[in-house]
């Protein structure tokens, strides 16, 4: 499978993926699109969740072929595949292994349970994080929220998770 990263219009990455979905199943059923959500909170608004990548679907096929990417074009929603249409770039390396863990856990992310060890070190043990320790670049103990950054986009975007404290093992 080749897996690529579509730019979608933002706030419409459900419904971009369930109306590609049915519009593929037909003609290349072995085709996937993957978007990812987080739990968030805030005191004005509670609990929620909100797109991962805000904008961005990601996509398997077999192989992207000129047929492939004209139904894709067809997809309500769909701006252009990354890094242009004339040049789509396939997902690979260490950002194959993150998108393969991200869809491992499913597309609704919950809250990680992190253990803090000796000389800070931060280990997720549970949920969406476990995998990505390399990855997290900054705590917020009073939110509990980890800053989490992906090698998926260009730019390494960075993300906030929520985490739930983990007790150290005897």
């Amino acid at each position: 499978m080749e897996y690529y990263c579509l730019m979608v219009k933002t706030g419409a990455e459900k419904k971009f993926r369930d109306d590609a979905i049915k519009i593929f199943e037909s003609d290349f059923p072995e085709s996937q699109f993957y978007s990812f959500e987080r739990k968030l909170y805030t005191r004005r608004r509670g609990w929620f969740e909100a797109p991962l990548f805000p904008g961005y679907v990601f996509f398997s096929a077999e192989v992207l072929t000129a047929p492939v990417l004209e139904l894709l074009k067809t997809v309500k929603g769909f701006y252009k595949i990354l890094r242009d249409n004339q040049n789509p770039v396939k997902i690979s390396g260490n950002s194959l292994e993150e998108l393969k863990l991200f869809i491992s856990n499913g597309e609704h992310w919950g809250i990680s349970k992190i253990q803090f060890l000796p000389g800070q070190k931060i280990k997720a043990i549970s949920g969406p994080l476990v995998g990505l320790e390399g990855h997290i670049v900054a705590v917020n103990k009073k939110k509990k929220q980890i800053t989490v950054q992906s090698s998926l986009t260009f730019d390494g975007k960075r993300f906030d998770l929520l985490y739930e404290d983990a007790q150290a093992e005897e």
